[in-house]
């Protein structure tokens, strides 16, 4: 079978798509585990930055009245 693109197997008929996953390699062991671990002064930030984007445009609209 030749290399079939995955968008290519979501439009295929069944039996082709089926035919297809069969030769799909199985994904190693522990592969898909982070390897970034984060700090809570990270995760602060992050979320203080996220509110700071939401609530900043909201209150200079607000102001702008």
């Amino acid at each position: 079978m030749d290399l079939v693109s995955p968008e290519l197997v979501l439009v295929s008929p069944p039996e082709i798509a089926a035919e297809a996953r069969l030769h799909v390699l199985d994904p190693l062991p522990g592969s898909y585990v982070p390897r970034v671990t984060l700090s809570r002064g990270g995760i602060a930030t992050f979320y203080a930055c996220c509110i700071a984007g939401t609530l900043g445009p909201l209150v200079l609209a607000s102001l702008a009245r």
